[in-house]
């Protein structure tokens, strides 16, 4: 590969630059995530094209000079459980030289320090294009995460929050905004998840302290005691009688503070009805438009819109190509460096050979 980068450069007649890296590990998993052979013909389009990603790098000249360095790719398939299309997940990344063994390998357990300059490329992932791998909002219906916005361009294409391309066939990015309607449907299934649990808190509390309950459990304790000793027993009885009269006063005391100072005595329950007059007052349009987590209606002081985060989610409606879920349909390509790898991953980023990137997720005719 140097042999080749500097013939090149010699009929170019320009002096090649010295590559610094010491070499470069292929390290692909021998196993799909769901225990395929890597080899395995379901999986020959995936697999196919991450060998394909792995040569694109290596003909990179930006990545050859990086500052003295071993790089290692990794790469394994994943399984298919849920989503339409199999995933995959390839790292490229530095190893400093304490790390290093022997002429061409790295100790075990070498990849527990961070990495320097990096390059993720993960497939078929929707997720993953989110700065976070939890979502802000998630429950059985719903997932939502902030929206990551273009910083800049590389070679006419957005580049997102500084490190991130997403690569499709048709450029269609595989996220929509949440709309405010949805926002405000997931705000009042949580509010009344969390009012269900609390009202029945409640109700444990209240039946916990009923006095049948509580003459019953203090019945069986003393009951316990005379066949162990029955001298005490009786004393046992009187203590608890009056460590529970304590108890239903200091309760009562705490309600009695809370109505004299005009507390809430059902805070959830009131959201709940902030919640549904907000929505009321909105329009179909404002229903439609984005949603900003935080603008759902139960904030006393609100602030501009924009100075709420844009909520995104899943395309659910993406155009997956079923029939062939093992060919690639989207790629995000994350490039990175810190210290004096960030300057070389900046070049490394722009000089990315996106043709062929674009390429691998075109659907052969």
């Amino acid at each position: 590969m140097r042999a080749a980068i500097a013939l090149v450069a010699a009929l170019m007649g320009i002096a090649p630059a010295q590559a610094a890296i010491d070499c470069w590990i292929d390290a692909p998993h021998p196993q799909t995530a769901d225990r395929l052979p890597s080899g395995h013909v379901s999986v020959a389009p995936l697999q196919h094209a991450l060998q394909q990603l792995n040569a694109l790098l290596h003909r990179q000249p930006a990545l050859q000079a990086l500052p003295r360095s071993r790089l290692r790719s990794s790469w394994q398939i994943a399984g298919q459980w849920t989503l339409p299309a199999r995933g995959a997940h390839f790292l490229l990344r530095d190893h400093r030289e304490s790390m290093w063994l022997g002429r061409c390998d790295l100790v075990k357990g070498a990849d527990r320090l961070e990495p320097r300059a990096s390059i993720v490329i993960q497939v078929n992932q929707p997720e993953a294009f989110f700065a976070t791998a939890v979502p802000e909002l998630r429950d059985e219906q719903f997932s939502a995460w902030r929206e990551i916005f273009p910083t800049g361009q590389v070679q006419g294409r957005p580049l997102y929050d500084g490190h991130m391309l997403v690569i499709t066939a048709d450029n269609r990015l595989p996220w929509v905004p949440v709309t405010t309607a949805d926002y405000l449907d997931f705000t009042e299934r949580d509010l009344m998840r969390r009012h269900a649990e609390a009202r029945a808190a409640l109700d444990s509390q209240q039946a916990a302290m009923a006095p049948a309950a509580r003459e019953a459990q203090i019945q069986r304790v003393v009951e316990g005691m005379r066949r162990v000793d029955p001298a005490q027993a009786a004393r046992l009885e009187q203590e608890l009688r009056a460590s529970l009269a304590a108890e239903s006063r200091a309760i009562e005391s705490s309600a009695a503070r809370r109505r004299s100072r005009g507390l809430d005595e059902d805070p959830i329950g009131r959201q709940l009805d902030k919640l549904r007059a907000y929505r009321s007052r909105l329009g179909a349009a404002e229903l439609a438009a984005q949603a900003r987590l935080g603008l759902n209606g139960l904030q006393d002081d609100v602030y501009p819109a924009d100075r709420y985060p844009a909520l995104v989610r899943p395309d659910p409606d993406y155009p997956w190509d079923r029939l062939q879920p093992s060919r690639p349909q989207m790629l995000m390509v994350s490039v990175r460096g810190t210290g004096e790898f960030e300057a070389p991953m900046a070049d490394v980023l722009g000089q990315l050979d996106i043709a062929a990137l674009e390429r691998l997720v075109r659907k052969a005719p």
